[in-house]
């Protein structure tokens, strides 16, 4: 069953939207759960997202896109 990445609520402060700074994996990259995956700029803070299961990694936001709260950015596959 397939995880979906999401920013986590306590990073967001007041802010309503994020932006996707970067990647650490490629899309397909097999992750580990816990393991830093990307990072994103909220309220002038750059924060990483870790995986929340381990598998295969896709990438729905690509770097630069603007992200809101809840917002799907990516989704983790059993490998």
């Amino acid at each position: 069953m397939s995880v979906d990445i999401v920013v986590p609520q306590d990073m967001w402060g007041e802010s309503l939207e994020g932006v996707v700074v970067t990647w650490i994996y490629q899309n397909g990259a097999i992750v580990t759960q816990g393991k830093p995956i990307a990072e994103i700029m909220v309220e002038k803070a750059q924060l990483e997202i870790t995986a929340p299961a381990s598998g295969k990694l896709t990438i729905l936001a690509v770097p630069e896109t603007v992200i809101g709260r809840d917002q799907v950015v990516g989704r983790i596959d059993p490998a």
